[in-house]
């Protein structure tokens, strides 16, 4: 019995919808009933059905066992065949343990559900915001859509302007056959939908009366559909259907449920506002270019590029992106050319596979002329569908709001480390002053040769205590909110400054070599110290408690750019999970020592100010050797007066 419900632990845990949690129970617990031919129908929620495992053998004992619960689920149970020595009430357990567990899959299904609805409608109001062509976000739109309700055909039908018929277009997937098909409003289910609007869900599309010249059209094997209607403030325009299909041999495929039709419901509703924006841009703009008019009229900042990422056309808000005082200044010149670089990666593979309806989305940064970078979120689009090869690159400046969060999170965080410090200097610094002086007194007045060399012991000693003291008020001043100017040497030996004490009472050695030459780099000063600290910080993870622990740091001048390294003589990252230690949560350290966020952070403060971080393969300390190179910081000239 144990060993059945650990089986049946593991299937829930990996599970993604209640039906493949119930046909892998039934196996599971006939297996347990020493293959007994098992019987069960599930009733839930959101899904129902019956699945059967086993043989049925009728020399054996007949069991059976019924699970409810309050909210109207109910899980029946037949075992045929069971062996003499099982109980009754053990079946009448295992039915209420895994009916139970199909309750947790049922809502962990659906909750992942609403995330990628969520984070799908979002995709789609940006998208809207954007004001695409109707074509292309319709496709875009379905594409998604069968992925989320797992339908392997889709189409949209649209009224006609003469009111009595509709049009299908697009159609993807299974159903692409119909694409361009003109059928009549009162003579089929979909036209049905578009009169009444009301929606229809049906287990098999053939059954329905007025449904033959679409079943007709489409190909073989099409059974499941929902079809729900598009409704603008005008009326009904027309209807979305998603369609699931039987392959040869396969059993029929699941109905569509009501949840499938919420979802749907409201992905329609967001493709109705889209049509009726579209149809509002183009009564006004009859006359002009879909996509350059599309560019022009948006508040968002948008460019059309060719392939290679050569700019032909941008807007006003574009120009202001990119530092631009008029569009030729912009027209014919590359993206790279304009300072726009996407982070992890280079333009030429952002714009290299787009295809139709599958749009790519990053954070890029964009350097002005002047130096002034600008953080954007950033959507590439292919407008084959429009006719053109162009694509359609759409910015969203998050500059602003990314300061705006700095601020005030620097005004949270450092308001009372800027106090401490503050107290700590004048608390500190005070009685380090009144013992410097008194053990120079001492050292002048003795002619103990013991005695004057712990006089010079002392003074030196706090002249250190009170280098530390500056180094600490440097690493906690107010955060930068513009780039600045930012001397690596000085930032690293802050940090190594603070740390070597703490670490030599752990026997870990802390080293720097700082290259003079080492010029300042452009960028946030608080934000490049968290990198620093970020890597000593996993350097320390990693030596401590090992003999002969050593972390080094060093800073290298090398043409355009400062390289700063940080190795250390711990046991180095395992080959297995190298190409995901930058990924967002991940970690090799336990819960309570790290988030999986360091890395994540360092590489994307490195990217924002044009520069790159990596793991390289060998370290002379046979440990992990970080590598940061961030670009040197123009020296400005002096003025003249």
């Amino acid at each position: 019995m144990r060993d059945a419900l650990q089986a049946l632990l593991r299937e829930a845990s990996d599970a993604k919808r209640s039906a493949d949690f119930w046909r892998a129970a039934a196996t599971i617990l006939s297996h347990w009933a020493g293959g007994a031919r098992l019987s069960i129908t599930y009733k839930g929620i959101n899904e129902a059905g019956s699945v059967t495992a086993g043989n049925d053998d009728r020399s054996g004992r007949s069991l059976s066992a019924e699970w409810r619960d309050p909210d109207g689920r109910h899980v029946e149970a037949s075992l045929a065949g069971a062996p003499p020595a099982l109980p009754a009430s053990e079946l009448e357990a295992a039915v209420e343990f895994a009916s139970r567990l199909a309750v947790m899959v049922g809502r962990r299904a659906a909750l992942e559900r609403e995330r990628r609805l969520g984070s799908f409608v979002v995709e789609l109001a940006r998208w809207l915001l954007a004001a695409p062509e109707t074509q292309l976000l319709l496709r875009y739109t379905l594409q998604s859509l069968m992925e989320l309700v797992e339908a392997q055909g889709a189409f949209v039908a649209l009224k006609q302007p003469d009111g009595e018929n509709f049009r299908i277009s697009p159609a993807l997937g299974e159903a692409a056959s119909i694409d361009g098909l003109i059928l009549g409003l009162s003579n089929s289910a979909t036209g049905k939908v578009v009169r009444t609007g009301e929606a229809l869900i049906t287990a098999d599309l053939r059954m329905e009366a007025e449904a033959s010249p679409i079943a007709t059209a489409l190909a073989e094997g099409v059974r499941a559909a929902l079809i729900a209607p598009l409704r603008v403030s005008q009326g009904t325009v027309g209807a979305v259907g998603l369609l699931r299909y039987q392959k040869t041999g396969a059993p029929a495929p699941a109905p569509f449920s009501l949840h499938d039709l919420h979802y749907v419901s409201a992905v329609a509703a967001h493709i109705a506002g889209g049509i009726e924006l579209s149809e509002a841009v183009a009564a006004t703009r009859a006359a002009a270019d879909r996509a350059r008019a599309m560019v022009d009229a948006s508040p968002l900042p948008m460019a059309l590029v060719d392939t290679a990422g050569t700019v032909r056309q941008l807007n006003e808000a574009a120009m202001h992106v990119f530092g631009l005082e008029s569009k030729e200044a912009g027209v014919g010149r590359h993206l790279e050319k304009l300072g726009l670089s996407p982070s992890g990666l280079t333009v030429r593979l952002m714009l290299a596979g787009r295809q139709e309806g599958q749009p790519w989305h990053g954070r890029v940064l964009v350097t002005q002329g002047g130096g002034e970078r600008r953080i954007c979120d950033c959507t590439v689009t292919d407008l084959r569908g429009l006719g053109s090869q162009d694509l359609l690159v759409a910015l969203y400046d998050r500059t602003d709001e990314l300061r705006a969060q700095r601020e005030l999170i620097a005004r949270e965080k450092l308001a009372t480390v800027g106090e401490i410090a503050s107290g700590v200097a004048h608390e500190v610094n005070n009685p380090l002053a009144a013992i410097r002086m008194e053990a120079e007194l001492l050292g002048r007045s003795t002619q103990d040769t013991e005695a004057s060399a712990a006089a010079a012991t002392i003074v030196r000693e706090v002249d250190r205590a009170a280098r530390i003291v500056r180094s600490l008020l440097r690493l906690a001043r107010r955060a930068d909110i513009t780039p600045v100017r930012v001397q690596l040497n000085e930032l690293v030996r802050d940090v190594a400054e603070i740390r070597q004490r703490v670490l030599r009472a752990d026997n870990i050695e802390v080293r720097t070599r700082m290259d003079q030459a080492a010029e300042a780099v452009l960028g946030l000063g608080q934000e490049l110290q968290q990198v620093v600290i970020n890597l000593v910080t996993n350097a320390e993870h990693a030596v401590r408690g090992r003999p002969n622990a050593v972390i080094e740091l060093a800073t290298e001048a090398r043409q355009d750019w400062v390289r700063l390294t940080v190795e250390d003589s711990g046991p180095g990252v395992p080959p297995q999970v190298r190409s995901r230690i930058f990924d967002p949560f991940f970690t090799t350290k336990s819960p309570d020592e790290g988030s999986g966020l360091g890395l994540s952070i360092c590489q994307r403060v490195v990217a924002e100010v044009g520069g790159r971080i990596w793991l390289e393969e060998s370290s002379t300390l046979g440990g992990a050797r970080f590598v940061v190179e961030l670009p040197s910081a123009p020296v400005k000239d002096d003025a003249i007066g």
